[in-house]
C-alpha cells in the first residue's frame, strides 16, 4: 500500500495533468471535502464536478508542494497554486490536509490565502446558505 505522502503526490500530479480518471480513482466514493469559502462536498461525483467548474474558468492551473509533513494516514502540505485566469497569471499560497484510508482520499481540506474573485465565486455553497 502506498504511503500518505505517495498518495498525495499521485493526486497532485493527476491534478496538474488534469487527469480526471487518475484523480477519481484516488477518491473514496464518500468523503469530506472542504475548500475555502465553500461548503462540504460528500461524494466523489460532487468533488469532480467542482474541479470541472474550476478548470472551465482557469486557463492553466498547477499545484506546487513546497513542504509536506506526514503522519500515518495523513499529510499537511504547504502549497502554491499557480494559474492563469483571463490572461493574467496568479499564485495563491495555502495548506492542504489529506487523510487516506485503504489508498483512497477520505478527507480533504484546503486552507488558502484569498483566492482571485473569479475562483472564489465557484466554491460550493455552505450548508444552510
Amino acid at each position: 500500500m502506498a504511503s500518505a505522502r505517495e498518495l498525495t503526490a499521485q493526486y497532485v500530479d493527476a491534478y496538474n495533468r488534469r487527469d480526471r480518471t487518475a484523480m477519481r480513482e484516488l477518491l473514496s466514493t464518500t468523503l469530506e471535502y472542504v475548500r475555502p469559502g465553500g461548503g462540504t462536498l460528500r461524494t466523489a461525483v460532487e468533488v469532480m464536478a467542482q474541479y470541472e467548474r474550476g478548470w472551465a474558468v482557469l486557463e492553466r492551473s498547477r499545484v506546487v508542494v513546497r513542504d509536506l509533513m506526514e503522519s500515518s494516514d495523513a499529510i499537511l502540505a504547504e502549497i502554491t497554486v499557480e494559474g492563469s485566469l483571463g490572461g493574467r497569471s496568479a499564485a495563491v499560497e495555502g495548506v492542504i490536509a489529506h487523510r487516506w484510508h485503504d489508498g483512497k482520499l477520505v478527507r480533504y481540506r484546503y486552507y488558502s490565502d484569498p483566492m482571485p474573485e473569479e475562483v472564489a465565486a465557484l466554491q460550493p455553497p455552505r450548508s444552510g446558505a
